[in-house]
Parts: structure tokens; sequence; C-alpha cells
């Protein structure tokens, strides 16, 4: 019977797959888009390009990597079946200052990974495609990974290691080898590093890796982009822009400390770059929303173009440029890829 039962759940999913298939070849969605509806763009987030995805699982969650065989095949839908632009395409027509083709595209990375030089930025521009790299200018400045890299690797590896937790301040046991204890254990210790200080944030993950008697090989694995690829990223025609100072929720730290987290950040990374970032990332650790009323207020003083979200959605020219939605792409082939871009084109998200 389990047998019959997988074997319906198969057949359903092929049957679904070859309707998606049907739809999309017939261009029913982008006839739609183009004559029935307001034009829109689409500003994709990814964060991590991995060639190997698995193996950097530790330190960079699957949930944010995106295989680079896989992200090859979205930038060649992008260049075959929509319009590829840049963020300062976007901020002009927005401001009509210009016009757009329509099913335009925007490509941003969040963090400062060095794979979104190493590998992203290349497969891009074999297809004529330039992007948008947020850093996090902390992390980018002391060559580590962030913290929330850092938590990540503690609790992977205290579930392979079937630890227990006890946390005598809330007299509550966590047994780190159950998935679900684990990853409300995760949550609840990464709660405060999304809302702290720099300094207070670097004591409470170092209060963790004493508590697990282990910590993240910071000279193994992934590393953050430099400042120098970051520089050559720019000549060679793509935009970096700010993603804060230490990777907080910008919504809800102090009011006082918002001025590290996007002014000091913006300082260091125009000195550091040789111009002006001009477009700003909200960082999304924990918690909602990832803004403020300060924090719109931040970015309109400091005169930034765009300011982007993780928010799920496209752009219209009634959109508030410093609070844009972004379409998240999954690690997904292509037909799934560009089922996802038409269906938010009809304002459909799946």
């Amino acid at each position: 019977m389990k047998s019959d039962n997988r074997r319906t759940t198969t057949s359903h999913k092929s049957w679904r797959q070859v309707i998606k298939s049907l739809v999309l070849r017939s261009g029913i969605l982008r006839f739609y888009a183009a004559n029935f509806l307001p034009q829109e763009a689409a500003i994709l987030c990814y964060h991590s390009i991995a060639v190997d995805r698995e193996g950097q699982d530790d330190y960079i969650s699957k949930a944010i990597t995106v295989d680079a065989n896989l992200f090859d095949e979205h930038m060649r839908m992008l260049r075959e079946k929509y319009n590829p632009v840049t963020l300062d395409d976007i901020a002009d027509w927005m401001a009509a200052r210009k016009k757009l083709p329509t099913r335009s595209v925007a490509v941003t990375f969040d963090d400062g990974f060095e794979d979104n030089y190493t590998v992203a930025a290349p497969i891009m521009e074999k297809y004529g495609i330039f992007g948008t790299f947020y850093l996090t200018a902390g992390a980018v400045r002391k060559n580590e990974l962030p913290w929330f890299c850092r938590t990540t690797y503690l609790f992977h590896e205290a579930k392979r290691r079937n630890m227990v937790l006890t946390d005598t301040k809330l007299q509550r046991t966590w047994n780190l080898g159950n998935p679900d204890e684990n990853r409300e254990a995760f949550v609840h210790y990464s709660n405060p590093c999304a809302t702290e200080s720099d300094r207070i944030q670097e004591e409470h993950v170092e209060r963790l890796e004493n508590w697990f008697g282990f910590k993240l090989d910071l000279s193994q694995g992934p590393r953050m982009m430099s400042f120098a690829e970051a520089r050559e990223l720019r000549q060679r025609g793509h935009i970096v822009g700010n993603h804060s100072f230490t990777h907080d929720n910008i919504g809800h730290v102090p009011p006082e400390a918002l001025h590290h987290e996007i002014v000091e950040a913006n300082e260091m990374l125009e000195q550091e770059l040789g111009g002006k970032p001009e477009h700003f990332s909200y960082p999304h650790p924990c918690f909602s929303p990832q803004w403020s009323e300060q924090s719109l207020a931040v970015t309109k003083q400091l005169g930034f173009k765009t300011a982007v979200l993780t928010d799920h959605g496209v752009v219209t020219k009634a959109s508030n440029p410093l609070l844009l939605h972004r379409v998240i792409p999954g690690n997904e082939d292509a037909d799934a890829f560009c089922w996802r871009l038409d269906n938010e084109f009809v304002g459909r998200a799946v």
C-alpha cells in the first residue's frame, strides 16, 4: 500500500511538471503580464553560490546557498527569456529617468561571501549580466565569516555529537541531538546576536564556543571576499553596496546603533572601495520586520538610491525605493526558476 501511495505521489508530481512546462512554453503568463498588468521589475536575492553546496553546510546553510551549476542555469534563463538590468537601472526607472524593457530582472547578493567573486561573478559575466554585491563591512574587514555562520557551525557540530546543553540561568536543558530541540536552541541563542553591538555580539558567540568546547576554524572553509576583490568587481561593471556593519537586524537594534550599523559601515566601504555605496540591503537574521522608521530616515539621509529587503515580491513604480521587495530563488533547475519568475510577474507567488 505504501508503494502505491509513493507511485501516486510521483505520478502527481510528474503531471504537475508537465503542466508547468506546457504553460511556460506557451508564453501565456508572459503575454498576460505584458498586456494586462502594470510594468514590474524583479530583484533576485542570492547569498552563497557554491561549487560544493553540501560540503559547506556546516558554515553556510543550504537554505541560503545555490549550487553553481544551477546558478549558471538561472543566469542563462535570464539572458534568454528575460531582460537583465542593474539596480541603477531600476532606480532610474522608478524616478522616471529612463525606461525599462518588460520582464526586467536585477541580480543581488547579500553578505559578501568570497564565492560571489570567484564563482558567481564569472558565471554572470559569461552571459553579460552585472549584479549588486552587498558587503557586511565588519566581517569583510576581519576576513571572518559573520556571527551567524559561527553559530550555525556550533549547533550543527553539537547535533552530530548528540550533545546536551544545560542553561542554568534558564533552568533548561536542550537535547541538541534532537533536530527540533537543536533548532529551537539555535534560534534562542542566535536572537541576542541580532540586536547587539559588535562587541557584545562577539562576547555572546565566544560564550557559546566556551560552552560547547569547540569553535569554527575560521582559516578553513568559505571566506568573505576582500575589499580588493570588491574594488575589482566595481571596475568590471558590478555594483557594491552596504549590508550593515555586523549583520544585525536593523529594525530591532537601539536607535543609537543605527549610526554604527549603516553610517559607519558606509564610511568604511567608501574609504575601501574608492566610492560611496549607493545601495543598501537590510540583513534579516531573526525577527521581523527588518527596518524601522528610524532606519528609513537614515537611508534617506545618506542618499541611497535603493534599499532592499528579503520581503517577497516584485517592484513597481509605486514601490518605495528604500523598501524594495525581492524574489529569492531556490536551489532549482531552469524550468522551476522560470516558473517562479513568470508567476511573480503575474502576481502569483510560488
